[in-house]
């Protein structure tokens, strides 16, 4: 009998804890609604290390390294989608990048990429820094890696898209 009582008294602090009985807030749905792309420069402001990190990346000079022809959003692969959807932060998508003169802060593939649009995250990050503190508002937008973030949207590791181009296929 003991044994049970003990097994119901850990599986209702178990329930508990997954129904948020924690105090512990967590946004419900998707972090970023309603956001909007901001670009690599506005994040860099509070995140230094990780510009450094990331102008180290391929993926800072993904726009460089992707050959003038394929720029044009006409331009597909195999998959059918436009070349410079891989290229660049938010294409297709509201507020994401449109062309290189209209999105220049955009260019290349850049935090909201994986991250998603960050003006709220931004935004909450401000108020904690104007506050002096040291977390965000209970309730408030936190940046996370969006769950539909997939690597594999772009990269494929069964195909090196950079040396068919180097071949001049593709």
């Amino acid at each position: 009998m003991r044994r049970l009582m003990l097994l119901l008294a850990g599986l209702a602090g178990v329930l508990a804890l997954s129904a948020g009985v924690t105090g512990q807030d967590t946004p419900a749905g998707d972090p970023t609604a309603g956001a909007t792309y901001i670009g690599a420069s506005a994040c860099k402001k509070c995140h230094i290390k990780e510009d450094r990190a990331w102008k180290k990346m391929k993926h800072a000079s993904a726009w460089e390294n992707l050959p003038e022809k394929y720029r044009d959003p006409s331009q597909k692969d195999e998959k059918g989608r436009a070349c410079i959807s891989c290229h660049v932060t938010g294409y297709g998508k509201d507020g994401g990048f449109v062309d290189a003169t209209a999105s220049e802060n955009l260019l290349a593939v850049q935090c909201e990429a994986c991250h998603g649009p960050g003006s709220k995250h931004k935004e909450a990050g401000q108020k904690v820094l104007d506050e002096k503190r040291d977390k965000f508002n209970e309730g408030e937008a936190k940046f996370i890696v969006k769950t539909t973030t997939n690597c594999t949207n772009c990269h494929n590791p069964h195909v090196s898209y950079a040396d068919q181009y180097k071949e001049g296929g593709g």
